[in-house]
């Protein structure tokens, strides 16, 4: 019997293990259905251009879409680029992101890219000349054959003549340059160690940009200023959209991308739909525009500047891949508590899915049997040595300091750099950490630890700010019928609805887990009747008895007369007893057997 109950003991251990294994691992199994619904749909169905793109960043190779996206390219001597009616830069950037992802040869489709490059236009441009320790100096401009000498003041004010490329501004600070020079080198040297810079701003506006390369010298040495600014072009102009996915692609091939940086940072402003913040902050790592991607997080925990949550929360999380940032990790809750009960998101939207597991979830082993990583030798980053690190973008790998290896791995859009980006504890940067019912009242940086809110203090949200957003919908002018249904919910904003996005709500994983114990409960019950049998069949006989013992019998008696000729005379022995049955003669002998081992 002591054995009996210690495999039931076992039995039921086994149970609770396969319970908590099933709790513990939630998380993993709804993405492992979301890749599962990603694949299906990608089987059983046509997908677009942009659907086989985004489907090859998250599955890898898939030869039904890599034959899509071959069948959509338009190939012209050195350069290659999509789709084939009408090339345009957008799609372009991100096939080129996809061809990477498998492996395949860029050459052709980085010429393409290159080969839309053009100078800025609308952008005003300043030199500033600082003299290190605030005194009194003269310095000698030298540009397209031109040599004039200015004064600067204690104050750091300019006066004299800087020549025709050249005015002072209003201010007094700064030199404007025509917009008849731009293409121009200058040259500085002052008599005291100075700084020199370039500024710029989109016309119409007052807001000034530094740009990041500034340059220092010793007296007489000197500095060198030229300006570069472009942008990806279209037939009507620049494309930012395009510009921003073409530097994004661009910066993985090692390309360098600093001179788009300044028009994407410009005029970022009149693009907030395309959320150029997150871009920015994964191409350049500032914390501007870390600040600018964790205010526009809404209190539910996603990101929606344009009509597509999804799509912008997928940009959201690109932007924070391989970072410790507690925004990361709320946005990929949100999302796995909206997930559609196939794992799909946005009504099975195939690219949207792609998109987030790309950027949320990727899975290096899809991607490493085919790429064998950012280089030849498929060699892990962070263990080829200790200084290494994966970080965002080449761009901010060096201006860091650092430089990109590309022969080293990363999974997805990261790069290995030689060096780690410093990152620091809110308390380090003189911050304050703000719970996720606080905002923040000055600037959010980038911390390990948390929400860190500097220059200013966390405020605990109002409830006209949060009444739309709390029940899971966005403020807009209108909602887009298709996909999103009008709430009554109030928005801060006078003339602004609430849109509640048409989702079908995962399923509680909790019915599954129902299941799951309704039946092992049913394997314990079987395992115990079968150790059990014996003393189960013994409580049945006896009840058996118990009830026949019990229940009167009524026998009905007959005259004692002969029966009539040829009638049946039974056997005296079968007026007593029945015959017994089978069961009757294993309860019997069970009942023996059990009177032996008592006695």
């Amino acid at each position: 019997m002591k054995k009996h109950g210690v495999l039931a003991l076992i039995v039921f251990l086994s149970f609770i293990s396969i319970v908590s294994a099933d709790t513990n691992q939630t998380d993993e199994n709804k993405v492992t259905l979301a890749y599962q619904c990603l694949e299906n749909g990608v089987n059983s169905s046509s997908p677009s251009l942009e659907e086989s793109i985004f489907a090859i960043l998250a599955l890898g190779s898939n030869n039904k879409v890599e034959q899509k996206i071959e069948n959509e390219k338009s190939s012209s001597g050195n350069t290659t680029c999509w789709p084939k009616q009408g090339c345009r830069v957008k799609d372009t950037a991100q096939a080129l992101l996809s061809y990477r992802q498998i492996g395949k040869n860029t050459d052709a489709i980085e010429n393409y890219l290159i080969s839309k490059k053009s100078p800025t236009t609308g952008l005003n441009w300043f030199l500033e000349i600082d003299i290190q320790d605030h005194v009194a100096a003269d310095c000698t401009l030298k540009y397209a054959g031109n040599e004039r000498t200015i004064n600067i003041g204690a104050d750091m004010k300019l006066s004299g003549d800087p020549g025709s490329c050249l005015s002072i501004v209003s201010s007094g600070y700064w030199l404007e340059i025509s917009q008849s020079c731009l293409d121009r080198s200058f040259e500085v040297s002052c008599t005291q160690n100075f700084v020199t810079a370039l500024l710029y701003k989109k016309e119409g506006s007052d807001t000034l940009f530094i740009s990041p390369n500034t340059h220092s010298a010793t007296s007489p040495s000197s500095t060198n200023e030229t300006i570069n600014s472009r942008c990806f072009k279209t037939s009507s102009g620049c494309d930012y959209e395009g510009s921003l996915w073409a530097a994004l692609a661009l910066n993985q091939e090692s390309v360098d991308i600093s001179p788009f940086i300044p028009y994407l940072v410009a005029f970022a402003q009149d693009n907030q739909q395309l959320f150029p913040s997150a871009f920015l902050y994964k191409l350049t790592n500032g914390q501007d525009y870390f600040s600018s991607l964790a205010q526009s997080q809404s209190a539910n925990n996603y990101w929606q500047l344009s009509n597509n949550r999804f799509y912008d929360t997928a940009i959201g999380l690109l932007a924070l891949q391989g970072k410790q940032v507690v925004e990361l990790d709320k946005a990929k809750t949100y999302l796995l508590n909206v997930q559609g009960s196939n794992g799909c998101w946005n009504n099975n939207n195939l690219r949207d899915t792609a998109f987030l597991l790309y950027a949320g979830w990727p899975d290096a082993s899809r991607i490493q049997s085919t790429t064998g990583g950012n280089g030849s030798q498929g060699e892990s980053c962070e263990s080829a040595s200790a200084q290494y690190n994966c970080e965002s973008s080449e761009y901010a790998c060096v201006q860091a300091g650092g430089q990109a290896l590309r022969n080293y791995e990363c999974s997805s859009s990261l790069i290995c750099c030689s060096i780690a980006i410093p990152r620091q504890t809110c308390s380090q940067q003189s911050g304050e950490l703000c719970s996720a019912n606080e905002e923040c009242l000055g600037t959010i940086v980038e911390a390990v630890d948390g929400r860190c809110c500097v220059q200013g203090a966390c405020q605990a949200r109002t409830q006209e700010q949060n009444q739309c957003e709390n029940v899971g919908g966005s403020c807009r002018s209108s909602c887009d019928s298709d996909v999103e249904d009008e709430s009554t919910e109030s928005c801060p904003i006078s003339g602004d609805v609430c849109c509640i996005a048409k989702e079908t709500p995962v399923k509680s994983s909790s019915s599954w887990t129902t299941w799951v114990i309704v039946l092992l409960v049913l394997i314990v019950l079987v395992v115990l009747a079968i150790v059990f049998r014996r003393k189960i069949q013994f409580m049945l006989f006896k009840a058996r008895k118990s009830g026949t013992s019990s229940s009167p019998v009524s026998l009905r008696r007959f005259p004692p007369s002969s029966p009539p000729p040829g009638a049946y005379r039974p056997h005296p022995a079968s007026s007593l007893r029945k015959p017994m049955s089978q069961l009757d003669k294993e309860m019997e002998d069970t009942l023996h057997k059990l009177r032996d081992i008592t006695k």
